[in-house]
């Protein structure tokens, strides 16, 4: 056995598989204690997105690759350097857009539930006092008519610009963004086929590709489908 003392190793936290990483720069913290519905509560001020957002900490990193060897410690930095140039922007663009669609979503559903609600609690009162107080029965119906106009106003402006496909196009995008980022950076296939100046021409097109929704299969050497 070796008489060396064994040097104690600093384990960071684990981080909650349950919270996303999001580039969403939280403004408030009150929600972490509430329940899990209403934090999914849409904001009526979406925070704003962390424009320095990284999809690897570089300090967490840094203390991964102590071990290895010059060499390999320069390259990764190399590709993370190309990646935040050709894939991380595009990444934080779409991430950003799928959250803003989402928050939308969800304040139309909000709306929806919110209207439909008060036109019952209205509809309850007019029964309640057709019989007792006549007179109010013409105000009801007109805060009636407001609430049907309203409903159609957003029903109008939700159905112009339909947010929940394109939240949904915005997350695979951004997701499958994520995932090449990943696939580049462990080397894993087709970036293991490549080398140098075509593995990075490969990284390219294919996150160029899934930016404008066009996601490629696995695909070989030659840039072709297998």
């Amino acid at each position: 056995m070796s008489d060396q003392p064994s040097t104690p190793t600093t384990i960071s936290p684990v981080p909650d598989p349950t919270t996303p990483s999001t580039q969403a720069k939280k403004k408030r913290r009150w929600r972490d204690s509430m329940p899990e519905w209403i934090k999914q509560l849409p904001y009526l001020n979406l925070p704003k997105a962390d424009p320095n957002y990284q999809l690897v900490k570089i300090d967490e990193l840094n203390e991964l690759m102590r071990g290895l060897d010059h060499h390999a410690q320069q390259r990764v930095r190399d590709d993370i350097a190309f990646l935040e140039q050709e894939l991380l922007r595009l990444f934080r663009q779409r991430d950003s857009e799928a959250a803003l669609q989402q928050n939308r979503y969800r304040k139309y559903q909000i709306g929806f539930i919110s209207l439909a609600t008060v036109a019952t609690i209205i509809g309850g009162l007019q029964a309640l006092y057709l019989g007792t107080a006549p007179r109010v029965i013409p105000y009801l119906a007109f805060a009636e008519t407001l609430i049907a106009l309203m409903a159609t106003y957003l029903a109008t402006i939700s159905g112009r610009e339909p947010p929940f496909p394109a939240w949904m196009n915005n997350r695979r995008r951004a997701e499958s963004l994520r995932r090449e980022y990943f696939r580049y950076l462990i080397n894993l296939p087709p970036y293991d086929a490549v080398l140098g100046y075509e593995r990075r021409m490969l990284l390219s097109r294919r996150a160029a590709d899934i930016n404008r929704g066009v996601f490629p299969e696995q695909e070989g050497p030659g840039g072709g489908a297998k």
